[in-house]
């Protein structure tokens, strides 16, 4: 805990203002460099559609299986990368939201919670890119077991910051708050039923769109 004699030393030694500086270049590198990893995985899919993927017929996974297509080092890579960037940034929306909620005691539960599991989501992405399908282990355990994971943890972790958002009286993302507490789950609820490939890219899309407007809101560029 920084004192208040610390916290004169810092702002005549301009050090308060430095670090606010580096945090917020930091939050942009985190912030565009999550736009680069979705711009990677678009580009990674219409390329791989020159090799017969498409949308319809072939699950998220199988970008990583050279059943599919020639490269699948590729989205490795692209998952790899993915999750180490988004690792950082949850800290990033637990400082954000706890300056704007305020008004409930229950508020700083809400927000852990999305950092927890939002961390559990990333590190299970990580663990995709190793664990791919060419690697899946016997009966493709290892990687059902982390893709369970790493989905589940980012839809817990956007419901619980959505509950924030939405519960909070002052904060302005309440449309995107109903659509992380809606949506995610309806389409999670609707692939475990009909098992289709479309609707887990819809599932996807929900969870980087939900994400994407909230590190743009959190960073502020």
């Amino acid at each position: 805990m920084i004192t208040k004699q610390k916290l004169n030393l810092y702002q005549i030694l301009g050090l308060e203002k430095l670090n606010s500086l580096f945090l917020k270049r930091l939050g942009r590198i985190l912030f565009y460099s999550g736009v680069c990893y979705i711009i990677l995985l678009v580009s990674n899919v219409l390329l791989s559609s020159f090799f017969g993927f498409s949308l319809f017929l072939n699950f998220v996974s199988d970008l990583g299986s050279i059943k599919f297509i020639p490269f699948p080092y590729v989205h490795n890579l692209i998952c790899l990368f993915g999750g180490m960037v988004s690792l950082p940034t949850n800290f990033f929306i637990r400082k954000k939201l706890r300056i704007v909620y305020k008004s409930s005691k229950h508020s700083i539960k809400f927000i852990n919670f999305g950092v927890a599991l939002g961390v559990i989501g990333n590190i299970g992405y990580i663990l995709l890119g190793v664990f791919s399908l060419d690697r899946a282990g016997p009966g493709d355990i290892y990687h059902g077991i982390i893709g369970i994971i790493s989905f589940g943890g980012y839809i817990l972790s956007i419901f619980f910051f959505s509950l924030n958002i939405v519960l909070s009286h002052n904060c302005k993302l309440k449309n995107l708050g109903l659509f992380g507490l809606v949506v995610p789950i309806a389409l999670l609820f609707t692939y475990c039923v009909l098992t289709i490939p479309l609707i887990e890219w819809f599932l996807l899309s929900s969870i980087l769109l939900f994400l994407l407007l909230l590190n743009y809101y959190v960073f502020k560029l």
